[in-house]
């Protein structure tokens, strides 16, 4: 599972205290625990630059269902934006819970974008 966390401009967790914060609350009742974190660049802007566009903290769960009934509520209780989102599979399919205040729309199929070739191509 992962935890994905849009980071806006004036986003003030610098010290990354959030991952810690989930972390609690999985092992709090022993559902699992955070396994790392990291930041994800957003599209290049038009000079090339690109932005820190979410924060990803990756997760080893237990029990996926329970663990999302309970980040559920502890990413609301630490005030995450609107638009973060859960990652799970279930049987094989990509799914997301994504926070859309005042609640969750749960079940989103996650579709991916292809990836784009690195590097120079002729």
């Amino acid at each position: 599972m992962a935890v994905k966390i849009p980071v806006a401009k004036d986003d003030d967790d610098r010290l990354h205290l959030r991952e810690d914060k989930i972390d609690q609350a999985l092992r709090s009742k022993s559902l699992g625990s955070v396994l790392g974190w990291g930041d994800s660049l957003g599209e290049a802007s038009p000079g090339g630059q690109r932005p820190v566009a979410y924060t990803r903290v990756d997760l080893d769960v237990v029990d996926v269902g329970a663990a999302r009934t309970e980040l559920q509520a502890a990413l609301v209780a630490i005030g995450v934006p609107a638009g973060t989102e859960i990652h799970y599979g279930i049987e094989g399919i990509s799914l997301a819970d994504i926070y859309t205040p005042p609640g969750w729309q749960l079940g989103q199929p996650v579709v991916r974008r292809p990836q784009r070739p690195r590097g120079r191509t002729r």
